[in-house]
Order: structure tokens, then sequence, then C-alpha cells
């Protein structure tokens, strides 16, 4: 997959403590495929017309918790409400 220019910072909620910066990512294949769910499954396809919405972006905050040497990012789609696994 291929990082595009389209990064956009993004913090989901305002809470008093100190909050990770989440980054928000559109993903293409090297086909210039987006990214899309379907039944569970995250697919690479060609988007076109109102089919276009159904792109994911792609969150991912740095991990400072869970095996950070090992998982330096933890990926989400769905506004960051899904992990990827």
């Amino acid at each position: 997959l291929l990082l595009c220019a389209e990064a956009e910072g993004f913090s989901p909620c305002q809470a008093p403590t100190l909050q990770t910066k989440v980054f928000q990512y559109r993903l293409w294949d090297v086909n210039q495929k987006s990214l899309y769910l379907r039944d569970d499954q995250l697919l690479a396809g060609h988007l076109q017309g109102a089919n276009a919405a159904l792109e994911e972006k792609v969150f991912w905050v740095p991990n400072r918790a869970f095996e950070p040497a090992r998982l330096p990012v933890i990926l989400g789609i769905r506004n960051g409400t899904r992990c990827l696994a």
C-alpha cells in the first residue's frame, strides 16, 4: 500500500487529559485501487460515482502501551472505531 499526500490531523475527543494525536490517511494499492469494507473484509477496488463514498480512510495512532517495539502503530477504520487485525 502507498500513502498518498492527503493526511489530516484528527483528535476524536476533547478530554481534559493529554490526548494522542490520531492521523487519518487515504491509502491506495499500487494500482490506485481504493480500500473499502465489504462483509467485514477490507478490499481494494476501483470506486467510481456514488460508490466513491464507500472508500475507507485509515486512522493510526502511535502505540505506547501494547508491545510498542513490535507494533509501533495501531490502525483502524470507520472513523477509528474498528481496529485492523
